[in-house]
């Protein structure tokens, strides 16, 4: 028969039922729609860039190890012996994945219902769980293990006649770089409320470049991943509502700082991401014939890691 096509094209209706459920028994797709929500949300992993792999569950790890020997290099004069130094580690730590996960059940009536908008709400509320627990524990971890600090000028809520934002942080800038351990602050980590009186200071917008190199990459503009970052005067601002402390910010070398400890378990009907630079998640689907719906899981077996809590440097006293 002329114009028919074998096998026939698959359903692909927006909102079809068939459509629905051949998606919900494909954890791939799964798994890319929650770390499409979740890569808008997650800002540990701005402050924790390493990503580290076991499969036994655990890891040492050393703390601020020096990047110098332990000895200077002394004059050696012809013929004479070198002289031999040792090159110490830092102080040794241990540490252990935790498994994170959550289950949620879609009813087949859900979806007949309300189509995509009942899965979009599923996931969204998986994926505002995942992130609310691992930034948590993620946060808490860097707020605990950086203990250099110093006091802010002045307050940054806009009261004064000097820019003193910029001032504290290139003087906390100046004492980590003063540490000679290589480290380059690149990255703010402040409370909402700060984030608000920075993003909005008029002082510092003054010295901020207008019309070059153009508004679409001017750095109030340029580089917003999210609404939880801006990149400003040669920093990046991350802010949270997880923060464990606010009234401080903490500016820091995100390249060093740490990163996520994960372990990869395999199991029956998971899937995870290959990438090495993941964010660690794992999701399996699996159909409850016994209740008429789907039950989606995701996890991630992690632990964060400060490995260098002396490339970071606490502001106090920014909210006064």
């Amino acid at each position: 028969m002329s114009g028919t096509t074998f096998p026939p094209a698959q359903p692909t209706l927006s909102g079809d039922i068939l459509q629905i459920n051949r998606f919900l028994n494909d954890p791939v797709w799964i798994l890319r729609a929650l770390r499409s929500i979740g890569d808008q949300l997650f800002v540990s992993n701005k402050i924790l860039t390493g990503q580290w792999w076991t499969e036994s569950g655990s890891a040492a790890y050393e703390q601020n190890e020096s990047i110098f020997a332990d000895n200077a290099p002394k004059a050696v004069p012809p013929g004479g012996e070198y002289p031999l130094t040792t090159t110490g580690t830092g102080p040794a730590s241990l540490a252990s994945t935790v498994k994170w996960g959550q289950d949620s059940v879609i009813e087949d009536e859900a979806i007949s219902r309300q189509k995509y908008a009942v899965v979009q709400r599923k996931f969204t509320k998986l994926v505002n769980s995942h992130v609310q627990q691992i930034d948590s524990v993620a946060l808490s971890a860097v707020a605990s293990a950086v203990t250099q600090n110093t006091a802010a000028v002045a307050s940054w809520t806009g009261s004064g006649s000097t820019p003193v934002i910029l001032r504290d942080l290139m003087r906390a800038f100046a004492s980590i770089v003063n540490l000679k351990q290589g480290y380059m602050p690149d990255t703010v980590l402040l409370g909402l409320t700060t984030f608000a009186n920075v993003v909005s200071d008029d002082k510092l917008a003054q010295l901020l470049p207008r019309e070059v190199p153009g508004v679409a990459a001017a750095p109030v503009s340029a580089g917003w991943d999210s609404p939880f970052m801006k990149r400003i005067g040669g920093f990046t601002f991350v802010t949270s509502p997880n923060l464990p402390v606010t009234g401080r910010a903490t500016l820091l070398d995100s390249k060093v700082l740490g990163g996520f400890l994960d372990e990869r378990v395999p199991g029956p009907g998971y899937v995870a991401s290959q990438d090495e630079g993941a964010d660690g998640i794992q999701v399996k689907t699996m159909r409850e014939d016994d209740t008429d719906g789907w039950r989606i899981r995701c996890r991630r077996i992690t632990t964060p890691l400060v490995k260098e809590p002396a490339a970071a440097w606490q502001i106090t006293g920014v909210d006064a």
